[in-house]
């Protein structure tokens, strides 16, 4: 291919890019500011049933589950718009789905899945957490199918899931669930309040009564007759607290919204609840420090590779998260790099496909026709010295693994893997980026906030980021959904259920 075709193949790829994201935002544009209005009046005091902090995909199950259960509810976001990292997470949705699975010769279990959770966190996660996480994933999975959340028809393997059970929403990110969960609460007469930030719990007689609230009308009581739900997330954009349980990450970027401050987990500490894990943060390959963009090509475990600064691959892409963040963070620059060719590229999809066209013009992206030429790019841009005949040698290795289902590295090869051999052939930057506490309040299996001697605090339940013990020392891809969705649920049901059963 001549340079004049190349350059004209570029221009073309872009145009179609820039026109798709184009047709993408306004088919968003209905739902992607979800902000609501808060016409309150400051002059009245106000009381529900139940009291929801969070309006991420957690906090809105649990409204939904509550007001299907009867009980008044009220949701307190303290960003402008609700979603949380919900709306910018990858969406994707692990659970056993022996429709899905079947007609793509995948075979699971709930045991398999309970087996590699537990087995894959090492061993540190709450038994009985994660037995009821992947007891109840298919049944919160077909609960959002429900609701009018949709999923792609295929399954695949997500990074860091370990299995091809991770579910793909057909609308990108967690715009889907955030849109469905939200219209859902609302049409059962859920109100959802922006911009209220919540300061303290009020306890009265050891049973939390509700919550101290600060908005721009100043701080106010809300009341809550059954119980308070914490779904606010994590705390991985409060660099003093990552200081303080994890100082060997504390200089990393998050991928995180600003509002992820862990300020309602450390109000519920300051009434007795007990937090755990708090050390474990999991990473995911992003732009490292003093970096513009990143570029999502390590999604699908089937179709990339990662490489050191000399053209080689240092670990298998299927490692556990933990392990991968620790082996880049050992790299003398702190950051590697992914590769992909036209098929992973084209299978991406049309999001990572801008990621990658915005970094590439960016200059954090590079793109060749040939294996080699791309180690030339990246030697000079990058000044590495990186050796054309040492990347196409780790390529070679890496088809040949693939063909005889035998890597190198002890990657598992599956029908979905693919070689990397058609043109043109991407690179990006794969640096850590912080991702999921998995640590926080710690719960029981009905969702109730533990004190320090492991009783449940009364009126308090918590669901979703903002707890711990559930994922253990590592989270599979495609589990924090999952989580969001069932402990979201089964918090929205045991605050009532709880209540009544003591009436």
């Amino acid at each position: 291919m001549n340079k004049n075709n190349s350059s004209v193949l570029i221009q073309s790829r872009r145009k179609f890019i820039r026109r798709s994201a184009i047709g993408l935002a306004v088919s968003l544009a209905p739902f992607s500011c979800f902000g609501f209005p808060n016409p309150f009046d400051w002059s009245k005091k106000f009381q529900f049933d139940v009291i929801v902090i969070g309006a991420g995909a957690a906090g809105l199950a649990a409204a939904v589950e509550a007001a299907d259960a009867g009980a008044s509810v009220v949701v307190l976001e303290a960003a402008p718009k609700i979603g949380g990292n919900t709306l910018i997470s990858g969406g994707f949705y692990s659970a056993v789905d022996s429709k899905r699975q079947t007609q793509q010769g995948v075979e699971d279990s709930k045991e398999l899945f309970f087996e590699q959770t537990f087995t894959f966190g090492g061993e540190h996660a709450d038994q009985e957490l994660v037995r009821h996480l992947v007891e109840h994933a298919t049944e919160g999975l077909e609960w959002l199918e429900k609701l009018g959340q949709h999923f792609k028809p295929e399954v695949f393997e997500l990074y860091g899931a370990h299995w091809t059970r991770s579910h793909i929403p057909v609308l990108p990110l967690g715009y889907g669930y955030i849109r469905t969960l939200s219209g859902a609460a609302l049409s059962r007469g859920v109100q959802i309040k922006v911009e209220h930030l919540v300061k303290d719990f009020t306890v009265k007689n050891g049973t939390v009564t509700g919550v101290l609230v600060e908005t721009e009308g100043g701080r106010h009581e809300f009341k809550a007759d059954k119980g308070v739900i914490v779904a606010s997330g994590s705390f991985a954009a409060n660099n003093e607290l990552v200081k303080q349980f994890a100082p060997r990450l504390s200089d990393l970027t998050t991928n995180n919204t600003p509002y992820s401050t862990g300020e309602v987990m450390m109000a519920a500490q300051k009434i007795g609840a007990q937090l755990v894990d708090m050390e474990y943060i999991q990473c995911l390959p992003g732009c490292p420090k003093g970096k513009k963009y990143r570029v999502r090509f390590h999604n699908d475990v089937s179709s990339f590779i990662f490489l050191d600064h000399d053209g080689k691959r240092f670990i298998r892409e299927d490692a556990p998260r933990d392990e991968l963040r620790d082996s880049v963070i050992a790299l003398p620059q702190g950051y590697a790099y992914t590769l992909i060719d036209g098929v992973g590229f084209k299978k991406a999809g049309i999001l990572v496909q801008k990621e990658a066209v915005l970094a590439l013009e960016g200059g954090e992206a590079w793109r060749a026709d040939t294996v080699g030429e791309l180690a030339k790019k990246l030697g000079m841009i990058e000044k590495l010295g990186m050796q054309p005949e040492i990347l196409e040698k780790t390529v070679e290795e890496y088809n040949e693994g693939v063909i005889s289902c035998n890597d190198r590295l002890g990657k598992k090869i599956t029908p979905q893997t693919l070689e990397i051999k058609k043109p043109p052939f991407w690179a990006a930057y794969a640096g850590m980026t912080l991702h999921y506490t998995e640590g926080g309040l710690k719960i029981n299996k009905k969702a109730q906030v533990l004190d320090k001697e492991n009783k449940p605090i009364k009126g308090l339940y918590a669901a979703g980021t903002v707890t711990g013990g559930i994922h253990g020392k590592n989270r599979l891809g495609g589990n924090g959904l999952a989580d969001a969705i069932v402990f979201g649920r089964t918090a929205g049901q045991q605050v009532v259920l709880n209540t009544k059963s003591k009436d």
